[in-house]
């Protein structure tokens, strides 16, 4: 049990809605298992962005998770943003400094990690990116970190995935990938079926399947699922997603969004203690929260 005291480290997450967070379990489990004195509790926040960040640092806040929808609203009220973040145009993690709160996106390292778990090699695979939001296009320059032989982007509206594969056309360039920059594109989501290949990693990157939405996916064309190698869901409840079930019943490997979750926590708290959590206490937490 962590002894709160009058050097306890206060460390949260802002967010609206917040009561369904499971980061203070994962953060206060560390923090009691590492015997670090600090403790992390969440804070229901309002829409007036720049009180809150302010009133965050002024009373000492050591470290703060950002969750929808201020992901990118923080940004401009930050002393500063690490390369992926500024790209990505989101951050979720926030680290007290002497200049204010620079802010990082651990939820790709999050991600990465859950990748390489897993024994997931994007590279030279072709990558499909479901969705078009904010958490699509973090996937997406993960996907084009990793090297793939292509990129495409599904959803049920164009247009709202274009700025992400002009974006991701001009990042692979100044990284000198000239080939995956012909092999970045946007299709809608009737079309998915087409897609070429037979060897598919997948990203379902919308809110579609999310309690209490349980029944719901955002695509049910078996011809598609049938081109399905691994299909990865951002959404760790329910455990098992309509998508997962799709992609298992056509023969592929499914995974959920658990695996992010502890890891984009786990990378966020080392950051802010400048420690490395164990695997196996990161095991542990899994078989808590699983």
């Amino acid at each position: 049990m962590i002894e709160v005291n009058g050097r306890t480290k206060v460390l949260g997450i802002i967010g609206n809605p917040i009561e369904h967070t499971q980061s203070p379990a994962i953060h206060n489990m560390i923090s009691e298992e590492l015997g670090i004195n600090a403790v992390y509790v969440p804070f229901a926040a309002n829409d007036d962005v720049d009180a809150m960040i302010k009133g965050l640092y002024a009373l000492g806040v050591r470290g703060v998770n950002v969750t929808v929808p201020y992901k990118t609203d923080v940004i401009s009220r930050l002393s500063g943003l690490e390369d992926r973040a500024l790209r990505i145009g989101a951050v979720n993690t926030l680290k007290y400094t002497e200049d204010g709160f620079y802010g990082y996106n651990t939820d790709i390292l999050g991600l990465e990690r859950e990748l390489t778990d897993e024994g997931i090699s994007l590279k030279g695979r072709d990558t499909v990116i479901l969705g078009a939001g904010g958490a699509a296009r973090a996937v997406a320059f993960l996907c084009a970190s990793g090297e793939p032989s292509s990129i495409t982007l599904v959803n049920r509206t164009p247009a709202k995935a274009d700025g992400i594969r002009k974006d991701l056309i001009s990042y692979v360039r100044e990284k000198g990938m000239e080939g995956l920059s012909s092999n970045i594109e946007v299709i809608p989501l009737d079309a998915a079926g087409d897609i070429k290949g037979n060897d598919l990693i997948v990203f379902q990157c919308t809110n579609v399947g999310l309690s209490p939405r349980d029944g719901e996916c955002v695509l049910s064309d078996k011809a598609f699922y049938d081109k399905v190698s691994v299909g990865v869901d951002l959404i760790y409840k329910p455990a098992e997603t309509v998508f997962m079930k799709n992609v298992r019943a056509a023969g592929g490997r499914a995974f959920n969004g658990l695996k992010m979750l502890i890891y984009q926590a786990v990378s966020a708290y080392e950051i802010w203690n400048d420690v490395k959590v164990p695997a196996d206490l990161i095991e542990k937490i899994e078989r808590k929260l699983g």
